[in-house]
C-alpha cells in the first residue's frame, strides 16, 4: 500500500468527497507526539493494561495508532507485522472482522 503524507483537514475534505472505489485511510502512528493531548483522550480498559511487551523498552515496535477513514475504506487481509496484539474502538460505522483458527494457513 501507498504512503504519503497530508494534512488533517485535506484529509477530512477527501472523505468527504467520498469517489474512489477503494478510498484511502489514516494511519498515524506518530500521533501520541504530533498530537500530545490527543493520547490522554482514552484510557486502556483494565480488561487490556497486562503490557506484556514493555520489557522491549526502546526495541518495541509501534503499538499506538490513530486509524480513520471513510466508507469503503480499509486494510487488506494480513498478519500484524510485528505480531503484535491490540484492541480497538470503533467510534462511528462499522469494522467487519475476519478471524481463522491458527491451523488455517
Amino acid at each position: 500500500s501507498a504512503m504519503m503524507d497530508m494534512t488533517l483537514s485535506a484529509f477530512l475534505d477527501y472523505c468527504e468527497r467520498g469517489q474512489d472505489e477503494r478510498p484511502l485511510y489514516l494511519f498515524e502512528r506518530k500521533y501520541p507526539t504530533k498530537c500530545p493531548d490527543m493520547k490522554d483522550e482514552y484510557a486502556i480498559p483494565p480488561h487490556f493494561d497486562a503490557d506484556l511487551m514493555r520489557v522491549l523498552g526502546d526495541t518495541r515496535p509501534d503499538y499506538r495508532w490513530l486509524i480513520m477513514g471513510p466508507a469503503r475504506s480499509g486494510s487488506n487481509f494480513h498478519v500484524d507485522p510485528n505480531c503484535n496484539f491490540a484492541w480497538n474502538a470503533t467510534v462511528q460505522g462499522r469494522k467487519k472482522w475476519l478471524m481463522y483458527p491458527p491451523h488455517v494457513k
